[in-house]
């Protein structure tokens, strides 16, 4: 697997600046937020953070302080006070994925995002974590963003099922098809 785009960073940060409110309506339809839900606010608001924290904190590094710290963003006045941790097995398994040397950067937030969706590594905001925690991925590393347009949600859980229940690594090349975007640039 190829990446899909070469950008620098700032190209990168700029395609979800001007990609935000579709990117963040997206992601609410996935995580099962309706227009009349409550909670949609709030969770609106935290996957806004979510994205400023991604896009302004390049010194970050992608290791398992950056998912909690992600995830405790994205369930912020959501999460009935359920503390995320990680034990030392999964933070270690967690560390193998994320240094693929031989792997295309696309291909690795991929491979981290079913990770984290596949040992269900909190009690809730699995999905919302693993996308985020790939798309910091992502944008350090100029491979566009990794988003589930609505119109893809429900074929994305079935998959995600699959994924689960038989080891169907057909969810891997469909993301890839379907959920990477950035950019057209011109050359």
């Amino acid at each position: 697997m190829i990446n899909k785009y070469t950008l620098s960073r700032n190209q990168n940060v700029n395609y979800v600046k001007v990609n935000l409110e579709e990117l963040i309506r997206n992601n609410l339809a996935l995580s099962r937020y309706e227009e009349d839900d409550p909670e949609r606010q709030v969770a609106y608001r935290n996957f806004a953070e979510a994205y400023d924290f991604i896009l302004n904190n390049p010194e970050v590094e992608n290791d398992y302080k950056c998912l909690l710290k992600l995830h405790g963003i994205l369930m912020r006045d959501l999460d009935n006070g359920i503390k995320a941790e990680l034990s030392q097995k999964q933070i270690d398994e967690l560390n193998k994925m994320i240094n693929q040397p031989t792997k295309a950067n696309l291909e690795v937030a991929i491979d981290v995002m079913l990770y984290i969706l596949d040992k269900r590594l909190f009690v809730d905001g699995d999905v919302r974590a693993a996308l985020m925690f790939a798309n910091k991925f992502m944008v350090d590393n100029g491979c566009g963003i990794i988003t589930v347009p609505e119109s893809k949600k429900k074929l994305f859980r079935e998959k995600l099922q699959e994924y689960k229940d038989f080891n169907d690594n057909n969810l891997k090349d469909w993301i890839y098809m379907y959920c990477v975007k950035g950019p057209k640039l011109d050359y």
